[in-house]
């Protein structure tokens, strides 16, 4: 028994014990119970100009693309080139059925011959009966018909005149050209097909060289734009969603902002803008969607830190900036962003080290160290 208890006491010294080392051990040298410093990875406060910018996606085009549409119906009777085909203004691209046309004109070529010997007819009778109005050869009624049916005629040979135009103009339309020197695109029909006058596109000219970034701007980023527009020109920058030969992000192809609608579009309730970028981007192509950049200016002498140092609570966003070797929460505005930097406003100090990873142990007021310094 005296043994048991013997075994009893000492474990629990030995627990005591542990638990003494632990205690002494989280107090830090264990000579005073002082606080322990933690070591924090900072950062300084920058002071400098930043970079006023509006980001938005948009899409390229050509800046000269030419939609190839049908002026008269009728059936495609031949394709003159393929697709990818680079062709010369004025060459030839598709060939419809002329003879429905040839057959109008025709028919009104005949229609015509007979509406004027009509009229002939009819100015001869006009011209007989006028002499016998005056005597009282013939009645008003008779020589009011005379009329009427002259300029029935004349009405019907001018109508068949504009029938006969038509269908000489269809025929020069038979003939589909490409307006502009350019590579083709896709083709949406085939020999054969039954094409309608002003439908739908039968294909696309893209002229080579400039390309164009249409995009929508959102309407409470209209006033800051206007503005930088009222001061200059507005730059801009385009920048592909892809990755270039190197495997790193393609690099960005500058512009000018070189139109903005003056309304919303009712669609997408942004107003539509346009971008021309400058020479010909390899690694860009029409269609291809990019991130647009406007620049507006920069903003002189701003307090700027990393995003990363900002903290958000109920009470707002705040930093902990290091003073007297503590952690001090700093209130502070966040006004501007860029490529994770953060222009702020609060009462920070030019090169004050600001903290940018966030122990979990820190308290607010906690003693700190900047690493690499003991």
């Amino acid at each position: 028994m005296k043994v048991r208890m013997l075994v009893t006491v000492i474990v629990l010294a030995l627990i005591a014990g542990v638990v003494f080392r632990t205690q002494f051990a989280e107090t830090g040298d264990g000579k005073q119970g002082g606080e322990r410093a933690l070591a924090v990875k900072t950062v300084p406060v920058a002071v400098r100009d930043f970079p006023r910018v509006i980001d938005l996606p948009g899409t390229l085009e050509a800046a000269q693309q030419v939609a190839i549409v049908a002026q008269a119906s009728g059936t495609v009777l031949r394709q003159h080139v393929q697709e990818g085909a680079q062709v010369r203004a004025g060459e030839v691209l598709f060939t419809l059925d002329a003879r429905p046309a040839q057959a109008r004109i025709a028919q009104s070529q005949a229609a015509l011959a007979g509406a004027r010997a009509e009229t002939a007819e009819a100015e001869q009778k006009l011209a007989r009966l006028a002499p016998l109005m005056q005597p009282g050869y013939i009645s008003r009624q008779e020589f009011d018909d005379a009329q009427v049916a002259l300029e029935t005629a004349r009405a019907r040979a001018g109508s068949v005149r504009a029938e006969l135009e038509a269908a000489r103009i269809d025929i020069g339309h038979a003939q589909i050209r490409s307006p502009i020197a350019g590579r083709v695109g896709r083709i949406a029909i085939r020999q054969g097909s039954l094409v309608q006058a002003g439908g739908e596109p039968l294909t696309m000219i893209v002229a080579p060289g400039a390309l164009d970034v249409r995009a929508g701007l959102a309407e409470a980023d209209w006033p800051q734009l206007a503005a930088a527009r009222a001061a200059g020109r507005v730059m801009a920058e385009a920048y592909p969603d892809l990755l270039g030969a190197t495997g790193r992000p393609a690099p960005a192809a500058r512009g000018e902002l070189v139109f903005v609608d003056t309304q919303l579009d009712p669609a997408t309730g942004a107003v539509p803008l346009k971008v021309r970028l400058e020479g010909s981007p390899g690694a860009l192509l029409p269609g291809q969607g990019v991130r647009l950049r406007l620049l507006l200016g920069s903003l002189a002498d701003v307090m700027v830190l990393p995003e990363a140092a900002l903290q958000h609570g109920q009470d707002g966003t705040y930093v902990y900036v290091v003073r007297d070797g503590r952690a001090v929460v700093q209130p502070v505005r966040a006004t501007h962003s860029l490529d994770g930097r953060q222009v702020v406003e609060g009462e920070l100090q030019a090169g004050e080290a600001v903290l940018v990873e966030i122990p979990k142990r820190l308290k607010a007021g906690g003693k700190v160290t900047l690493e690499g310094k003991s």
